[in-house]
């Protein structure tokens, strides 16, 4: 079984001091998104830690259907997954923001699955009652 990434992609840095500072990139788009002070630790891997959890991972959000690290503008909040899991919409969602699932009825109000409301797009079936 392959282990789980546990940091977005990155490049060390190393100082004439032996500071370690991390540059941070978005697993999709491969931009940068965050380059961190210089940290000093016993090992790489100590350094990579630290850095990770006291500035890296605060500027990613993690698609829960692929794993990789995204920045905000390649992450789709509607659907709560990355551009690459879940493409922007046109007009009508074509994922539930809860849950994820692909969306079969594009002029939905709810989620079949799990029910929730749908964030954009779709009737509740009032406009067929007043007419």
């Amino acid at each position: 079984m392959a282990q789980a990434k546990k940091t977005a992609t990155y490049r060390v840095v190393t100082d004439a001091g032996g500071g370690r500072s991390f540059r941070f990139y978005c697993d999709l788009s491969g931009e940068l998104c965050c380059v961190t002070k210089p940290l000093r630790a016993d090992t790489e891997q100590a350094a990579l830690a630290l850095a990770w959890e006291t500035e890296g991972r605060w500027h990613f959000n993690r698609c829960p259907a692929c794993g990789r690290f995204v920045s905000s503008a390649m992450f789709n909040v509607n659907a709560g997954r990355c551009l690459d899991c879940a493409p922007w919409e046109s007009e009508y969602p074509s994922f539930c923001h809860h849950c994820g699932v692909r969306l079969r009825e594009p002029d939905a109000c709810f989620c079949p699955v799990c029910g929730a409301r749908l964030q954009v797009g779709g009737t509740d079936g009032k406009e067929e009652a007043t007419k």
